[in-house]
């Protein structure tokens, strides 16, 4: 049994994984919407499920998962199924991450991953019964995988690794005029003002913090 027939078969189960990762399985494999053939893809998949949202998550036909977001992107999330419930339970929700510039400092992404799974702990207590480490570790039990303690270092890493590498997954829009438009890729977006905030800050403490070290071993 493969891991989205054992959660179809398990409401419990699925239940979880909706409040938790924000995706709702469909009950078959379906076609992808291409606009009455105005959009196609370089590579082949069915969808699976969507996010609340109305993005799509997609087995392609080289077994790895695409996603075709609501807002018009493309890309590569996980390898495999099983590593895509891996990044939805571990990480707060990937959308936070989708900006390039963040991972190439990773003080910064663990600062702001903290900072992000913070603010998904806070609002699911409030929305849910359900306890935000307790279901993360029923659902990794339940799908044999291990909980992340570090997912700057692993999941998220990982994540961009999958999205950035070549062959990167995309969809062409044709329009009536014969032109074509490549779907922007999923990691592409500029970091926001909170983050240019806190980047400003953590170098700034960054600074500080090794001059103070500095001055100790000095004296």
């Amino acid at each position: 049994m493969d891991i989205l027939e054992k959660i179809l078969n398990n409401p419990e189960l699925a239940e979880k994984i909706r409040l938790k990762c924000d995706i709702e399985l469909y009950p078959e494999l379906q076609d992808l919407y291409d606009e009455d053939g105005h959009i196609t893809w370089n590579i082949e998949g069915k969808a699976f499920g969507a996010d609340g949202s109305g993005g799509e998550f997609v087995l392609l036909s080289d077994g790895t998962i695409g996603f075709n977001s609501s807002e018009g992107e493309t890309g590569r999330i996980a390898e495999n199924t099983k590593e895509l419930f891996s990044l939805l339970v571990n990480c707060p929700c990937f959308f936070d991450f989708l900006m390039p510039d963040i991972y190439a400092d990773k003080a910064l992404l663990k600062k702001y991953a903290d900072k992000i799974e913070k603010e998904y702990r806070e609002e699911f207590s409030d929305i849910t019964d359900y306890d935000w480490d307790e279901i993360k570790r029923e659902i990794a039990k339940e799908l044999d995988f291990s909980i992340d303690d570090n997912i700057a270092e692993n999941t998220l890493m990982k994540f961009y690794e999958t999205a950035t590498r070549e062959l990167q997954y995309q969809a062409t829009y044709h329009e009536d005029d014969g032109s074509l438009t490549l779907s922007e890729p999923l990691i592409s977006r500029p970091m926001g003002d909170w983050i240019r905030k806190n980047l400003g800050e953590w170098l700034k403490f960054s600074i500080q913090w090794k001059k103070f070290k500095r001055y100790i071993r000095k004296y």
